[in-house]
């Protein structure tokens, strides 16, 4: 009996051996297997390999690997070997996203496609006209005269929502005998708050300013002619201080390369206006009728010549320096073109795109392969932080597109006229809004449109 239990106890330390090895040796595998490590039976060896999550928006777009179809997104793709792969992705009726993408061993290549519709949906914003839509810096609100029967300074506001719920132009102030807002400029309070509605007589002189409040409707606004000066001034305080703020982290090289791109300081210790393209004008030029001494003010929305993507990781500036590094270094860019510069990754881009030889203008917040974007009238940035909208007068009519930061994949979204450069993303990026006549009778005054993107 004593023999039988030192048999039975011996295979049971032999079975309880091989049951842990062999959970070991699975364990292992399994680890193995998920770290991306795949075997090679042709050769015997065991190769590392890396993976490419795609995601698309909106999903269910195919995903083609060297012009083979994969899968679909939302995917992971496994098991790949080390390379780089020509990636496309497609949906019908949407634009189609493409790439290079390098497939690292033991790593996870991320691709997050924003796929637009090829005949997007165009809709009215205004009906009586839109004279002069001036966006506020924060990016929700827009500002215009308007004619009709309640003629008057219009406020457009643009909620951050998918639904253009809220989305209805409200009164600011109606038109008097003596006051015709669709004949004003207008000029942006730092918070988006105040704007000012700056009228010109017939030579160009500033004949009034009324101070107008955003929260109110129905208003008589006060002329604030005689304290225009030390209001601009102290508006551009606040954004100077902003923009030091905000710029704190970019790289000196950076600054400098910006800094050439600005004119001289004007009289008044004011900022002068920034040398890059976006959406629409933000300027103020006051030269006040009745104290011809007065200076010249420019309010500059960009007094460090930097325009910060929304989520304040990326950074769009114009070089007008030729920089001692690399192209496309870490803190150099080629003089005279545009340039992204990735504060996390600490990469700059050039886009494919040179500066326009014309005055630019400033405003606020304003498939395959590098972008074709000669011609440029405007870029900005998207509301995800990872691309720009630009818009181009290429022969035979205008030109909106959506390309990624990096200059790559060149989405057109909208062809045919568009009025005084004025396009940019809502807010939601559900949508462009853009200011044109469209199927108006000739003569008809243009009005806002919302260019639908989903």
């Amino acid at each position: 009996m004593s023999v039988v239990k030192a048999m039975l106890s011996r295979h049971r330390v032999i079975v309880s051996l091989l049951v842990t090895i062999s959970i070991l040796v699975v364990a292992l595998a399994a680890i193995f297997w998920a770290r991306g490590f795949k075997p090679d039976f042709k050769t015997g060896r065991i190769e590392r390999t890396g993976l490419i999550v795609a995601n698309s928006t909106p999903t269910g777009a195919q995903v083609y690997l060297d012009d083979r179809l994969t899968s679909a997104t939302n995917t992971t793709i496994t098991y790949l070997e080390p390379k780089t792969y020509k990636v496309r992705i497609e949906k019908e009726g949407y634009t189609a996203w493409q790439k290079d993408i390098e497939v690292a061993a033991d790593l996870a290549s991320e691709i997050k496609a924003l796929l637009f519709p090829t005949t997007p949906e165009i809709k009215p914003l205004t009906t009586t006209g839109s004279f002069n839509p001036t966006l506020s810096p924060d990016g929700t609100k827009i500002i215009y005269g308007a004619t009709g029967q309640r003629a008057g300074l219009y406020l457009l506001p643009l909620p951050d929502r998918p639904l253009a719920l809220g989305q209805v132009p409200k009164l600011l102030a109606k038109n008097t005998p003596q006051i015709d807002y669709t004949k004003a400029k207008f000029i942006w309070a730092p918070d988006s708050k105040q704007v000012i509605s700056q009228f010109n007589d017939e030579l160009g002189n500033v004949t009034d300013n009324l101070l107008i409040d955003t929260e109110k409707t129905d208003q008589n606004p006060l002329d604030i002619t005689a304290s225009l000066t030390a209001t601009l001034r102290s508006w551009q305080q606040d954004l100077d201080a902003r923009a030091q703020t905000l710029s704190i982290t970019v790289p000196q090289s950076i600054k400098d390369a910006t800094q050439a791109a600005l004119p001289a300081d004007k009289a008044g210790g004011q900022a002068a206006e920034a040398n890059l393209v976006e959406s629409q004008s933000q300027e103020s030029k006051s030269r006040v009728k009745t104290d011809s001494t007065l200076p010249t003010l420019t309010l500059n929305y960009f007094p460090t010549g930097l325009i910060f993507s929304p989520d304040e990781e990326k950074v769009l500036y114009l070089d007008k320096n030729a920089s001692p590094r690399s192209p496309r270094g870490e803190a150099g860019g080629e003089a005279g073109k545009y340039q992204v510069y990735d504060l996390k990754t600490k990469k700059n881009f050039t886009l494919p795109l040179a500066a326009q030889t014309s005055r630019e203008q400033t405003s606020p917040g304003s498939a395959g392969g590098q972008a074709d974007l000669a011609n440029l009238l405007a870029i900005s940035w998207y509301p995800d932080s990872g691309h720009l909208v630009v818009a181009q007068n290429p022969p035979g009519g205008g030109q909106i597109s959506i390309i990624e930061f990096d200059g790559s994949n060149k989405m057109i979204i909208y062809s045919g006229k568009f009025e005084n450069n004025f396009v940019f993303a809502h807010p939601s990026g559900t949508r462009l809004i853009i200011l044109t006549t469209l199927t108006q009778q000739e003569g008809s005054p243009p009005n806002l449109y919302s260019v639908n993107l989903k």
